[in-house]
């Protein structure tokens, strides 16, 4: 979004959503950086089109969080629809994906124009869809954590009830095969956080189907995200994955991809599409 006001004070008066488009070319980590190396020219295609046509002055631009100048009426519609989708997947913040996605979902007829010829559809896989990620654990060593009042701990099969309805409230029944796969385990490869003895997050490694060095899946309670709560667990599992012998772990359709390139150093793992446009 910087990167986007940035273009915008070099062409008009307001941010339109094509400067977010232009940002997310120019920002070049996660899906941003496979964007950039399936569309090399993009940007430069796109600022070509764009010095051929004129902005607007909309006199009733909207002023909005974190833009230090106005945003166009069309890029509110895009915040709102982004916001939408965040809510929608229970996510707690914006991501490069979202933001795409609404950008070429709302029918903006100057986007739509600017982008002819484009294989829309491409740059969406590209950004929005579910992404496996890739750690590794060669050098990893488990990070300094600040203590607070949440327990973590390994789940035990005395835990499956809690932790089974927990999952099922907070994120419905997708995961709760993986999860009693690995309530069968000898060891069981789940951590659980608690605070004030309720079950607030778990992570799980080796539980989708069967298959070794796949993290995942993990969630908190909504109300505990940012909390540092999936960050730790995460780490749990991490160094357990280490010490059994794993040089890496993938995790599977990750999400969001900020929060795993941050905590760990995850990297994207390209998808194949083709020979772009």
């Amino acid at each position: 979004m910087k990167i986007a006001e940035l273009e915008a004070q070099k062409m008009s008066s307001h941010v339109f959503p094509i400067h977010l488009l232009l940002g997310s070319l120019s920002e070049k980590t996660g899906v941003c950086a496979e964007l950039y190396i399936n569309y090399p020219n993009l940007y430069d295609f796109l600022k070509e089109r764009i010095d051929k046509i004129h902005f607007e002055r909309e006199e009733k631009g909207i002023h909005c969080h974190p833009f230090s100048m106005k945003v166009s009426l069309t890029t509110m519609r895009v915040l709102e629809h982004a916001n939408k989708q965040m809510m929608q997947f229970r996510q707690v913040y914006i991501n490069e994906g979202l933001l795409v996605k609404a950008i070429l979902d709302i029918n903006d007829p100057m986007i739509d124009s600017l982008l002819e010829g484009v294989d829309v559809s491409r740059l969406i896989e590209i950004t929005s869809s579910p992404r496996d990620m890739a750690v590794s654990l060669k050098n990893y060593s488990f990070p300094s954590i600040t203590a607070d009042k949440v327990i973590y701990r390994k789940a035990e099969i005395s835990d499956a009830v809690s932790l089974l309805l927990f999952v099922e409230i907070e994120f419905g029944n997708r995961w709760l095969d993986a999860i009693k796969h690995g309530l069968q385990e000898d060891n069981i490869p789940i951590y659980i956080a608690i605070d004030n003895g309720v079950i607030v997050g778990f992570a799980c490694f080796d539980v989708v189907r069967g298959k070794k060095g796949l993290f995942g899946p993990m969630g908190t309670s909504l109300s505990n995200r940012l909390q540092g709560v999936g960050y730790t667990l995460l780490h749990y599992c991490l160094n357990d994955m280490k010490e059994i012998g794993y040089e890496y772990s993938i995790i599977g359709e990750a999400g969001p991809l900020e929060f795993y390139e941050k905590a760990c150093n995850a990297v994207v793992i390209p998808i194949s599409l083709g020979t772009p446009n």
